[in-house]
């Protein structure tokens, strides 16, 4: 009986000596590829006929943005801070298939034009989770700044023309957050948030995972989904980009 209180007593002090030894901050650097698709209005009026689809007008291709963060969870995991800034960018040249007006030009049909749109968020997130030390979910709350910038160069009945249209809120999600370590060297995370407001539209979610091959350093993969409408002055940004991520991970 003795022994084995004292082989209970030595695994216990294994096991909180191992979790209180997990480093509690880690900064990621991720890669984004994604292809964005939505639709633009900077004409001042609801009229469809001045909306820029981005897949029937400009058809963009993959690109790679980029993703920074910081993460530090309490010691005993209940509480998870986040501190994120991301950049994506998308640059396409094609002839116009008809003529539409952008920020009070007129952009002519079968003429060349090159459309670049940019998305810069800039987050905080805070989640409380219930579990154990396998599996943490809870209620999470975020909020920062997301800025769309839509960029057309291209000729109009006044000769060749650029213009630069900007929509930036203050935005904040609620929803939840979720982290599985079935091993010391695996977890897998997923989060989802999601609010409408005065006609903005905001949703996000992602999910993957990360393998630590030694104490301080991973790598890290999984796939993103985001929905963002926003709304100003009449003005329109409507962008839905989905893709994988992949990056590394240093802990400490």
């Amino acid at each position: 009986m003795i022994a084995g209180a004292v082989i209970l007593f030595i695994g216990s002090a294994i096991v909180n000596g191992q979790s209180s030894d997990q480093p509690r901050s880690e900064i990621e650097v991720r890669g984004n590829l994604s292809i964005p698709t939505g639709e633009t209005n900077f004409s001042g009026t609801t009229n469809n006929d001045q909306t820029i689809d981005f897949g029937r007008d400009f058809s963009f291709d993959n690109k790679l943005g980029w993703e920074g963060r910081y993460i530090y969870r309490s010691e005993n995991q209940k509480h998870k801070f986040m501190a994120a800034y991301s950049r994506d960018n998308w640059d396409q040249e094609r002839t116009l298939t008809r003529t539409f007006t952008f920020l009070g030009q007129t952009y002519v049909a079968n003429a060349s034009a090159d459309l670049d749109l940019t998305i810069r968020t800039f987050r905080g997130m805070y989640a409380y989770r219930w579990g154990n030390e396998k599996v943490r979910i809870g209620p999470m709350v975020d909020m920062g700044v997301i800025s769309v910038d839509v960029k057309l160069n291209g000729t109009t009945n006044n000769g060749a023309r650029s213009t630069e249209g900007t929509i930036s809120k203050f935005a904040a999600t609620v929803g939840y957050d979720l982290d599985a370590n079935p091993t010391s060297k695996i977890n897998i995370f997923h989060n989802l948030g999601a609010i409408a407001f005065q006609g903005d539209h905001l949703f996000h979610t992602e999910g993957g995972v990360k393998f630590y091959f030694s104490h301080h350093f991973g790598v890290l993969g999984g796939y993103r989904y985001s929905r963002y409408k926003l709304e100003k002055n009449d003005n329109l940004v409507l962008v839905r980009q989905h893709g994988p991520f992949f990056g590394g991970v240093a802990r400490f």
